[in-house]
């Protein structure tokens, strides 16, 4: 490498600034520099200097600073992390002087960090960790603005092969439509009667014409014996105007694929029919009363508590238009607490509110001579009893729902691994769901591992998180800033493209932000409870009267302080006392 690297990014021009400010940079000897602190020299110098306000926003050395991420120094260069677009990086080594720029690999680079913080020679011995070639023959996103609209793309990457491979996909169709079944019953199609594509297709036709003589409202129990006599089992519609609909979709997206009517086609069809569903949580004081702001335990809970609902009645909905009567079924695993401190954790299953066939089923922690553990334990401690507790799981869950679940939902850290297990164990289809990802709460909490094993179990944890995001068949993420950051800041998932615990591992390539199982869904609510202030008739009297009294008039000893103005808008928040939920930021702002 040599200086026409750095003359392709730094102007000639601009060339001494350069060279001054990475002087400046390179005297802060002790710490790694982030960001915000290199755009704060770059600031102060450009103020000290008078430099007119086009160099500070426009100039080459402006837009080279505001991508590099990070920077250290390492004898007579500085290590610079370059991102140069949204999740893609350059490393360089830049001489302290500021005149010679080299480009380096990742694994230099990681190299560089461990001898950094262990100031040990580097070395060729580190196991390290590279989980691209296992997305080699599958698709892969191309542009960063479609990273978590995994479906929608599947959609277009299957309609292109459909339209360039007819034949060959039209055969997979009707594979696809023949494999359905429930509980040993055929749905939606007859391969003993519609022997190949060109049968079914044909018979579909057929069965359009002949489906268009009838009332659009007509139940499918009605002509459901000629149905199956022509080949269609239940799974279309439960009427005729909604097996019209089915029919003609799949029609016009054999004639002329797209992906709007794939999607509205797969849509519609239950394939394969997802009704039972365990949901894995099993960290916290989960329960339905008496446990928010309980260690562990506070929005987590809500949110699975609300998706089990919304995923219910979703499921309910589904199921009846296609013309099927199945009920569904969600269990939420979680940890059975004998020492249940006034909550119900110690009752093995318990109904989830307001719902027909949910449960929360809680099983016991054991330790290695295979006692249950009485009291509850922090989720950074939890580690050492996952691996029984998914072989315990999975033995209930197969009992629970008389057979496997059709899908494998875990939360957070802890819960993803025990999914993986699961699914590994039942081969169920898994999903998983962050909720927040430690590794980018915590300053530099990879490199400096070390200082907080003690405490959080880091290494066990991005190890747990490594593994459930490359064997999990999707995730869901609340946004794609969280994915794959912004311009200017990284996502959390992002994070664990490359990063290293000296003396442990290294990951080269930890997650394809790129691969189509990402997927935004961000959470909703529950719109009994939230809603405009101005909707006070869905206010409830009673219970505006009571957090009134909570607020501003009760004295009682569970009641720290005093609202002095009833005037302005109280803000509600719940947390641990941990610095890195800034509260007291909260409360100075």
């Amino acid at each position: 490498m040599n200086n026409s690297i750095l003359q392709n990014i730094i102007q000639k021009k601009e060339m001494h600034d350069f060279m001054e400010i990475i002087s400046i940079l390179a005297s802060y000897k002790q710490r790694i520099l982030l960001r915000n602190d290199i755009l704060l020299v770059f600031k102060d110098y450009c103020f000290e200097r008078k430099m007119p306000e086009e160099f500070y926003k426009q100039s080459s050395i402006a837009r080279f600073l505001c991508k590099v991420q990070e920077m250290f120094l390492k004898e007579d260069y500085l290590v610079i992390m370059h991102r140069y677009q949204i999740a893609r990086y350059r490393f360089y080594l830049l001489r302290t002087d500021g005149a010679f720029l080299e480009e380096i690999n990742v694994t230099r680079y990681l190299n560089l960090k461990d001898h950094y913080v262990d100031n040990v020679e580097p070395s060729d011995k580190h196991l390290r960790i590279d989980m691209l070639p296992f997305y080699d023959y599958t698709p892969t996103i191309k542009d960063p603005r479609s990273v978590g609209n995994g479906t929608r793309y599947l959609n277009r990457y299957l309609c292109s092969n459909i339209f360039n491979q007819p034949n060959e996909w039209n055969n997979n169709l009707y594979q696809f439509l023949k494999m359905h079944t429930y509980n040993e019953m055929q749905l939606l199609l007859n391969g003993s009667i519609l022997h190949n594509f060109t049968d079914f297709f044909h018979e579909l036709q057929n069965t359009v014409a002949w489906l268009g003589e009838f009332d659009g409202d007509t139940p499918y129990d009605d002509i459901a014996k000629e149905m199956q006599q022509r080949g269609f089992e239940p799974g279309w519609g439960n009427s005729v105007g909604r097996m019209l609909e089915t029919m003609q979709i799949l029609i016009d997206l054999i004639n002329e694929p797209t992906d709007a009517l794939l999607e509205q086609f797969l849509s519609r069809i239950p394939m394969p029919l997802i009704s039972k569903i365990a949901i894995i949580s099993p960290h916290g004081w989960f329960a339905q009363e008496n446990v928010l702001g309980k260690p562990d335990t506070g929005g987590q809970v809500i949110y699975i508590l609300d998706q089990v609902r919304a995923l219910e009645k979703h499921l309910k909905q589904e199921v009846a238009l296609c013309g099927l009567s199945v009920t569904p079924s969600i269990i939420v695993i979680t940890r059975f607490i004998p020492n249940a401190d006034g909550t119900t954790c110690n009752i093995r299953k318990e109904k989830i509110h307001h719902t027909d066939n949910c449960w929360i089923l809680r099983i016991p922690f054991k330790d290695r001579h295979h006692n249950i553990v009485d009291n509850w334990v922090s989720r950074f401690n939890i580690w050492p009893y996952l691996e029984q507790f998914a072989d315990d799981a999975a033995l209930q869950l197969v009992s629970e729902f008389s057979g496997r679940p059709d899908l494998i939902i875990g939360n957070y850290s802890d819960g993803n691994l025990v999914s993986s297990l699961i699914s590994d164990k039942l081969n169920v289809i898994q999903c998983t769901i962050a909720h927040a990802l430690e590794k980018t709460k915590y300053l530099f909490s990879d490199m400096y591992w070390r200082n907080n094993e003690d405490a959080y179990h880091f290494s066990l944890q991005f190890t747990a998180d490594l593994i459930a995001m490359n064997k999990s068949d999707f995730i869901i993420s609340s946004t794609h800033q969280e994915i794959i950051g912004t311009d200017d800041s990284m996502g959390q998932y992002e994070s664990y493209q490359f990063f290293t615990l000296p003396g442990l591992y290294q990951v080269t390539s930890g997650v394809n932000l790129y691969a189509p199982k990402f997927n935004v869904i961000p959470p909703g609510v529950d719109e009994n409870l939230y809603y405009p202030y101005y909707e006070r008739e869905k206010r409830i009297k009673t219970k505006t009267e009571y957090w009134e009294n909570r607020l501003f008039k009760d004295k009682t000893p569970d009641i720290f302080g005093e609202i002095k103005d009833e005037g302005k808008i109280p803000i509600f928040t719940m947390a641990r006392f941990d610095k890195i939920k800034n509260i007291t930021g909260l409360i100075e702002a």
